[in-house]
């Protein structure tokens, strides 16, 4: 009885020192994944830094614009007009004819012959019976 709870407990031991590392672990990553903040030294960089707002064309347009008309030109916004393809009508695509009579042109005759003899030989085997 006593060896059953020393397994017993050496079981939990061994149980608690594996499997708990790894159910943090497994815990750790889900929330890591779940960020959406970059983390870590990759973050540090200026590349990935957010842009902000006064830094987008969008925004530097304005002034451009105004530049621009006191120049003498006048530009105005380029409308695109954005139009679904046309679908377009199946076109007939011509089927080629198989020849339906491969049978006769290739195995016809083999067929004959190897009929007549099967009727040949039980002829023979008729007479001899």
């Amino acid at each position: 009885m006593e060896m059953l709870v020393l397994m017993f407990v050496c079981g939990v031991a061994v149980a608690t020192l594996v499997f708990w590392p790894l159910l943090h672990r497994a815990h750790r990553k889900t929330t890591e994944s779940q960020q959406t903040a970059p983390h870590g030294k990759h973050a540090l960089r200026a590349t990935s830094a957010p842009k902000d707002s006064a830094t987008t064309p969008e925004a530097n347009g304005s002034d451009e614009k105004t530049d621009r008309e006191g120049d003498g030109e006048a530009t105005q916004p380029v409308k695109i007009e954005a139009t679904a393809p046309k679908p377009r009508e199946p076109e007939p695509m011509e089927m080629p004819e198989l020849p339906t009579d491969i049978f006769d042109a290739r195995y016809r005759a083999r067929f004959n012959r190897s009929q007549r003899r099967l009727e040949r030989i039980r002829a023979e085997i008729s007479n001899a019976g």
